[in-house]
């Protein structure tokens, strides 16, 4: 069962106010949420040293009936001097209502809320509760006030709710939103642990886009399978060619990553994924045209050399011994996993057939040679000239074996995101 507990400063006026011969606004709140059938399981009391006798009244007035508190549901704070000898800080009246939500946390469950007590102390120590809400650090809460009973006009109530939820989530809906537009899916789902956003939708969207940006493409399909009935149907056919390991698919994949990269300007690692385009591009003509396996180990290098040898008669390997590169100079052997220039040797010996990728293919050498530096050499890349060059290239290459959508995926995923968080601001 849900229990809330109550956090207040202790003002002049409790526990009963000889202003308006009525209860103070402690336990007014408090007996009003017992009328609405709350069950309170503490009540936490900060009190100032001028205030000190205030609170241990209040603590006895609510064991009394008809609360019936217990003792020990009862704990009284004293604040820090400073606040004691300065009660219009609002700095200050903000630290000790933070420390004493820290003493309500280790009594919190998941169900649990917090009640503000808006209405007691000095106007910076009522404010301090609705900042401390409006700044997420009491997802779960409500800030309540107390009218004056004597200033209670008709139609009005004595007890109501003042929440800043809809400021909190205002604040909340821009930071997710640019978090999400950067590509930050694991920094919005850190933010939306303490938001009112959380649905298990969203949830689950932000968690598909930080798995497919890591590659872990099964758990991407985990985290949206329940939901498909809700989604666009694109994402679960996209992520099932990619669970598949279909080629084109994973260039794609890595072309949209790339994107992703270099709108954030990461250059270091758009680079990183160019390499891996062009490296992998290659293989996958390579093998495709010979038929042969590419060899997962050093040990398996051996049997793929020896296939090669015997394609075409041997001409391939002829052909490859006599291959003079870009700089005047031959292979030295023919073994190894077989790099990026022996794999470009191999696609020129069916020239005419590749003449169109090997020339958007080779024009990525630049990029790569900068990726190597960068990793090997440990070099930073702050600004990239031609960036839109490269990205053609990429699409160029794409375009000769498949068909590309208008929008990058994650960008539809984002736009799938924001507006699921849209209506939910608005509804």
């Amino acid at each position: 069962m849900a229990s809330s507990i109550v956090l207040s400063f202790v003002g002049q006026q409790d526990p009963y106010s000889e202003n308006t011969n009525q209860e103070g606004s402690i336990a007014t709140l408090i007996r009003h949420l017992l009328d609405q059938k709350y069950n309170i399981r503490r009540v936490i009391l900060l009190h100032t040293q001028d205030v000190a006798q205030k609170a241990s009244d209040t603590k006895h007035w609510l064991q009394d009936k008809p609360f019936n508190l217990s003792e020990e549901s009862i704990e009284l704070v004293p604040v820090g001097e400073e606040l004691s000898t300065d009660p219009v800080s609002l700095l200050l009246a903000v630290q000790e209502a933070r420390k004493g939500l820290d003493k309500a946390i280790p009594y919190l469950s998941k169900q649990d809320r917090l009640e503000f007590n808006a209405s007691s102390g000095t106007p910076v120590m009522k404010t301090s509760w609705s900042l401390l809400q409006a700044a997420g650090y009491a997802s779960h809460s409500s800030v309540w006030q107390v009218r004056n009973p004597k200033q209670i006009q008709e139609g009005q109530s004595h007890v109501f709710q003042t929440n800043v939820d809809t400021l909190k989530n205002e604040f909340d809906f821009k930071v997710v939103k640019r978090q999400i537009e950067d590509y930050n899916y694991s920094g919005a789902l850190v933010s939306l642990e303490n938001s009112n956003f959380s649905t298990n939708l969203i949830i689950a969207l932000l968690q598909y886009g930080q798995y497919r940006l890591a590659f872990d493409f099964d758990r991407a399909f985990k985290a949206i399978q329940p939901f498909a009935t809700y989604i666009e149907p694109e994402f679960i056919s996209e992520i099932n060619m990619l669970r598949q390991k279909n080629k084109i698919s994973l260039f794609k994949e890595v072309y949209f990553k790339a994107i992703t990269k270099l709108r954030n300007q990461q250059y270091a690692d758009f680079l990183v994924d160019v390499f891996r385009f062009q490296e992998g591009f290659l293989r996958f003509l390579v093998t495709t045209k010979l038929g042969l396996y590419w060899p997962e180990n050093f040990r398996e290098t051996e049997d793929f050399w020896n296939k090669l040898e015997q394609v075409d008669a041997g001409k391939l390997y002829k052909f490859m011994k006599n291959y003079t590169r870009f700089n005047r100079r031959m292979f030295k052997h023919l073994e190894g996993f077989p790099n990026r220039p022996m794999q470009i040797a191999i696609l020129e010996y069916y020239q005419p057939e590749f003449d169109g990728l090997l020339q958007h293919l080779r024009q990525l050498n630049d990029c790569c040679e900068q990726r190597n530096r960068c990793v090997h050499s440990f070099e930073g890349v702050s600004e990239l000239e031609d960036e839109s060059k490269i990205v053609k290239i990429l699409q160029e290459i794409l375009l000769q074996k498949t068909a590309l959508p208008d929008n990058n995926s994650f960008n539809v995923l984002n736009k799938k995101i924001c507006t699921l968080l849209t209506e939910y601001l608005h509804s």
